[in-house]
């Protein structure tokens, strides 16, 4: 009953002073001179469809060419690195380094479950994937001494960073913010990955001025990967 009468009074008093704020504010539209009023009611549905019209033109924006071509070639790259790492695990295996083939073949896995978290999240977007062929790792026989294989390992994650960059690049260019927010656990962890690789590497170069300290590393890294 309230409800009713306070219509009624709005109708009412919109009549009496049919000015546009008090009508906007009821939602009347009155129009015609000192004779006879007409009464225009504005349709809920037309302010709703627009925005329905605008978030749907949003949510149907096609990424770019580039972004497509890149997010595949990210793909591969992170199946290459898990093959790079592989390669590396086996090395340090032949050559009594068990700690860090175990630390290798971690990594190894780690980068294989980022490459099939890039497949996922395509999936979810419809980002049509193609997948490429993975070139064979450099040979075993190309290292001669860790030191070389934790270059190789430090300029593998540097290939990475780039890639990854360059893709939040391209997805920032086509404003595809799902992608970069994807993308921002991939760049903390480069951040931390090179840091890490570089420090690996300076303690392997200074194994000559530090007799023993290899060997506490490859221990250090094993007990990390979870090898006793």
């Amino acid at each position: 009953m309230v409800s009713s009468s306070f219509s009624f009074a709005a109708l009412a008093l919109a009549l009496l002073d049919p000015s546009p704020p008090l009508a906007t504010a009821f939602g009347f539209a009155i129009s015609g001179g000192s004779g006879r009023k007409r009464i225009h009611t504005r349709s809920p549905s037309s302010s709703t469809s627009s925005s329905l019209s605008i978030a749907s033109a949003s949510s149907l924006a096609e990424p770019s060419e580039e972004l497509l071509n890149l997010f595949n070639k990210q793909v591969t790259q992170e199946f290459i690195a898990s093959q790079v790492y592989l390669s590396a695990s086996i090395w340090f295996d032949q050559n009594d380094w068990e700690g860090m083939a175990a630390y290798m073949r971690a990594e190894s896995a780690e980068e294989r479950v980022h490459g099939l978290g890039f497949v996922d999240f395509a999936n979810k977007r419809n980002i049509p994937l193609e997948l490429q062929a993975i070139p064979a790792p450099a040979s075993c026989g190309a290292w001669s001494s860790p030191e070389d294989v934790w270059q190789s390992i430090l300029e593998l994650e540097q290939t990475n960073t780039r890639s990854l960059l360059n893709l939040a690049e391209a997805a920032n260019a086509c404003h595809d913010f799902a992608v970069l927010a994807f993308l921002n656990p991939f760049h903390l962890s480069q951040v931390n990955e090179e840091d890490k690789i570089g420090s690996i590497l300076a303690k392997v170069t200074d194994e000559n001025r530090t007799p023993g300290l290899l060997r506490s590393l490859d221990g250090e890294l094993g007990g990390e990967a979870g090898k006793d």
